[in-house]
């Protein structure tokens, strides 16, 4: 039985993107999808006649091991960490399309920050020699930071720990890597 896969999507083999740069040592990620109703009652009955969609929110979590440029690059020959960014992987070291992660806690930049899409990948094995692939598997639109914190003990190392809302998420069906969401319908 030597040479299976798992069929699951786990941790060892997720990706975790913010637009399309993949989080060195991410650990936890987390989303919720609600959707808000209100129910519509008539005179004369006592049940409710419907209840109507009034909103869609998207909001959710992921934490970082931090490290820092000098440990990426204390020993080439035998590296602490493997494939390091050189920069180390502090907020204002994660590039977006606007800024930085940085940019969306800093009251300086926050006007100016842009939003990043938040991509679950898994990776597979190809075929023996022939490398891996990301499939996308789940995607959350037009991300913004909401809140950042750290959890760090005696025998732990430094997490820091993100939260975010997004404008629209959803299921990658199609089995491409462009999973298109939309609230609006084509009315041409």
């Amino acid at each position: 039985m030597s040479g299976k896969q798992s069929a699951f999507i786990t941790g060892a083999n997720a990706r975790i993107k913010i637009d399309g740069i993949t989080l060195a040592y991410c650990t936890d990620v987390s989303y919720n999808i609600a959707v808000q109703t209100i129910p519509i009652e008539t005179m004369g009955t006592y049940e409710v006649r419907d209840n109507t969609p009034v909103s869609y929110t998207v909001d959710g979590a992921f934490s970082i091991i931090r490290y820092t440029a000098k440990a990426a690059n204390l020993d080439p020959t035998n590296p602490a960490i493997t494939n390091p960014a050189t920069t180390g992987n502090a907020p204002g070291a994660i590039n977006i399309a606007e800024g930085t992660l940085n940019s969306h806690l800093n009251p300086a930049a926050l006007l100016a920050s842009g939003t990043f899409d938040l991509t679950i990948n898994e990776q597979l094995a190809g075929a023996t020699g022939t490398g891996s692939t990301d499939e996308n598997v789940f995607v959350i639109k037009d991300c913004r930071l909401t809140r950042r914190g750290m959890t760090l003990n005696k025998r732990g190392v430094y997490v820091d720990q993100y939260a975010f809302v997004g404008v629209l998420a959803g299921d990658n069906e199609t089995g491409t890597s462009s999973t298109a969401l939309s609230s609006f319908t084509d009315l041409a």
